[in-house]
Order: structure tokens, then sequence, then C-alpha cells
């Protein structure tokens, strides 16, 4: 039976018994997943480990437990990519990360564009859905999210290499792209990315690409950008 595993965010240490005052894993522990002292889970600190452990104490604020064995996580992604996203509505937004986690991205960045329709960011839910697809996808980091940042924020601060999503681009092929460099995928709002914008990212340096296929929504193009990246 495949055990049910769980994000830390303090150090696992091994030999010891590790406690951590945490209401909401054990809630989870106790009250979601039915489980007791002596039964176990795998919990991970996001150092790339997973501890198989056997939990030694529950109550209702505190969960304690011993590591039984360490396992080393592989890392699936080809590559460091970064999802640049501009805000798009709740819901998409929420779903281009729990789906790019899933995949291997190694971080977000909201990005405020001149087209984007939604002006607030709950960073706290997004950690959230970020650590539940780290669970359940099997991961061993946790990928980073920045603060949101502006369009032009954006363009003075990133120093990796860039690659814009946009339909008037050349057509996408990870050649251009090297294993060994990080990248950061540029996805625009709803309404696309203005002429401004896209002048601006080229004059940075950035490859503005189009993806073949039909005109993508934007949540589809950024997981569409991403299994390219990190999967092909």
């Amino acid at each position: 039976m495949r055990l049910h595993r769980f994000f830390t965010s303090s150090p696992i240490h091994e030999g010891e018994i590790n406690t951590f005052p945490d209401p909401q894993i054990a809630h989870q522990l106790r009250r979601v997943f039915r489980l007791h002292q002596g039964d176990n889970a795998v919990f991970f600190d996001g150092s790339g480990f997973d501890y198989v452990s056997e939990l030694t104490s529950l109550t209702d604020n505190t969960f304690s437990f011993r590591v039984l064995e360490k396992i080393v996580i592989k890392r699936r992604a080809k590559r460091d990519v970064f999802i640049a996203l501009s805000l798009i509505k709740k819901d998409n937004f929420e779903l281009v990360v729990q789906k790019c986690v899933e995949l291997g991205a190694a971080g977000f960045i909201p990005l405020l564009s001149d087209r984007s329709e939604k002006k607030g960011f709950n960073r706290s839910r997004i950690e959230k859905i970020v650590i539940e697809a780290c669970e359940q996808s099997g991961r061993g980091d946790i990928p980073d999210i920045s603060e949101l940042v502006t369009f032009d924020e954006f363009i003075q601060g990133e120093t990796r290499k860039i690659i814009a999503f946009n339909t008037t681009g050349e057509t996408f092929s990870t050649e251009n792209v090297s294993d060994a460099d990080p990248v950061v995928a540029c996805i625009g709002p709803e309404g696309g990315w203005t002429d401004e914008e896209i002048d601006t990212l080229r004059k940075k340096g950035a490859i503005v690409a189009r993806l073949d296929a039909p005109v993508l929504r934007a949540e589809t193009a950024a997981i569409a950008a991403a299994t390219l990246f990190l999967l092909l």
C-alpha cells in the first residue's frame, strides 16, 4: 500500500525523534487519513530525500516520528525552468502552478503586465498549492515562488535566458535551449502581450517563440510550454 506523504518546513533528522508543532499536518494525519501511533508515513523537507518514518506520537497540534529509511529522490526535470506567468483568472493561475509543479518547474514568477485583468496575488494560497502538488507528485524539492513584479521590474532584474511565447514569434524548438542553463518561460495574460512588451522582450535579448498549435488560452500555453521544456 502506498504511504501518505507530507512536507515539513523544518529539517528532518535521522537517529532521533522528530517533533513538529503543526496543527494542519497533525489534523491530516489523525482526522483525514486516520493514522495512529505506530503507523508509517513518508515525510520530506525539500532537501531531495524521502524519509519513510514511524509515527511515535500524535496530538491535535503536534506529531512525532522516527526515521526508518532515507530514500534519494531522483531529479526528473532535464533543466531548471522558471514559469513567468502574467496574472490570469485565479482558478486558471492555480491550475498552471499545480500542473507545472507536477511537470518539474523550478519556480514561478507572477507578472503584472499591461493587459493583466487580475491585479491581486495570494502568495500563501499559491504556496499551499505548490506543497500539495509536491506531496502528490513525489517531488523532493519545493519550487521557488517570487513576489509579484511588474513587467518592467521583471525585465530590469532578470538575468537568465528568456523565452517569451507569442503567436507572432518563430516556431519554438528546444534545440535553442541548453540543458545546462536555466530558462524563464514567459506567458502573457488572456489578452496577450502588447506590441510594446514584445519589443521590450526582444531588446532584452529574449527569444519570442510560438507553439506549433492553434491559438491557446494562457493557461494551456503555460502547461504546454512546460511540457516541451521539461519532458521532451
